[in-house]
């Protein structure tokens, strides 16, 4: 499953947390990414994917998906305006390998 900007959301984990329901899983997501910009609860962690109701507390207010929202389009690839400075300052906010895959997901997507 991809989010707007082309992240696999089966690859995150707070995603794989949530799927499995596993609320040790959470906490060490919530631990490890406290660290990056803000502090996180494992409660903060459940998120059925940016396409659903049921989101990470970063991904709710994520500017890229809420981009996409006010578009009324699905993947960021779906923009007239793809890509636009949003979405690669977004890719470069990422790791850089994962900025790179969400990019050449979002190129594949493009294709068909």
């Amino acid at each position: 499953m991809l989010a707007v900007c082309g992240l696999d959301c089966s690859s995150c984990r707070a995603y794989i947390a949530t799927k499995e329901n596993d609320y040790s899983k959470m906490a060490e997501t919530a631990k490890l990414w406290s660290r990056l910009e803000e502090e996180f609860k494992p409660e903060d962690i459940p998120c059925d994917g940016c396409h659903t109701e049921r989101l990470h507390t970063f991904c709710r207010r994520c500017p890229v998906r809420l981009c996409a929202k006010a578009r009324s389009v699905i993947y960021c690839g779906d923009c007239s305006e793809y890509a636009c400075g949003k979405l690669e300052s977004h890719w470069k906010w990422l790791s850089p390998g994962q900025g790179k895959i969400a990019k050449a997901n979002l190129e594949e997507y493009r294709k068909k």
